[in-house]
């Protein structure tokens, strides 16, 4: 989906020290409006695709320099990332996208002491300065800060721009934000062994939640995706056995899925569907 993306564009939250049971796992959100004009708009990138073969998306593998930027309130202090969390948290992503064609791979990692950028809000004025002022590189690279986000977003664990954000005018602004206690080995129990990465990377590249819209069945379910599961809601903690929220479509809900909300270590796959739709 970023490639495609890529291709056209050629052409034209505090410290945690205790389980977290209140949490915001993403901010990354698209309404019913948006989606609909983003997935039309979609269908027709597909439609030029229809053609292609597994050789062809093959080829559409892809290196995606990743640009870490660990933002700390006070040197040494609240924020701090080691460089083994980070090496940590990009075999994270590289395990869990194996099979995809797309290798992630650490281009630079940078410390920033910035107070502000780092208890800034989500989308706020100085979250937008703190991007500006860092990002780097083109829509195939990957721009990672982490923070600990503000007071109107104290629950939030990260969230993510999609592939169609990107333009000229507000490239500035692509890439993940994840609250730092969230990294691999972070503080952050039940939320720290990289998948809060995998999930907002997983927005990065073009999916949905799997629980978005619903109970829809309309051949290729609200995250068109057609191999996950219907999902009515998020899923919470990490329940032995998967609940059916919507019991008159096929298959109980997808709660190992990287784009559900369940704790990291119940969260372990991609559906071959999925894979698909980032390859486009």
């Amino acid at each position: 989906m970023r490639l495609l993306s890529f291709s056209l564009l050629a052409l034209a939250c505090s410290v945690f020290a205790a389980p977290l049971e209140d949490v915001e796992p993403c901010g990354t959100h698209i309404s019913s409006e948006q989606l609909r004009v983003v997935e039309k708009e979609n269908l027709r990138k597909l439609n030029d695709t229809a053609g292609l073969t597994e050789d062809d998306l093959s080829k559409r593998a892809a290196t995606i320099l990743v640009s870490w930027n660990s933002i700390a309130e006070t040197a040494g202090g609240k924020g701090y990332v080691t460089d083994a969390q980070i090496a940590d948290t990009i075999s994270k992503l590289n395990a869990s996208f194996l099979g995809s064609g797309f290798t992630f791979v650490l281009s630079q990692k940078r410390k920033w002491v910035q107070a502000a950028w780092f208890n800034g809000n989500k989308n706020s004025a100085e979250e937008k300065a703190m991007k500006k002022y860092l990002r780097v590189g083109d829509i195939q690279t990957l721009n990672i800060y982490t923070t600990n986000f503000g007071e109107l977003n104290p629950k939030l664990l990260g969230h993510s721009t999609f592939p169609w954000d990107y333009n000229a005018q507000t490239a500035y602004l692509d890439g993940v934000v994840v609250k730092y206690v969230a990294v691999s080995g972070g503080s952050a129990t039940n939320w720290n062994q990289g998948a809060v990465f995998v999930h907002e990377v997983g927005h990065w590249l073009g999916l949905y939640h799997t629980f978005q819209g619903g109970c829809v069945d309309g051949g290729h379910g609200g995250d068109y995706v057609t191999d996950t599961p219907a999902q009515a809601d998020s899923t919470s903690g990490c329940p032995a056995a998967a609940p059916d929220t919507c019991p008159n479509l096929p298959g109980p809900d997808p709660i190992h899925n990287f784009m559900d909300y369940t704790y990291d270590r119940c969260r372990d796959n991609f559906t071959p569907g999925q894979i698909n739709r980032i390859k486009y």
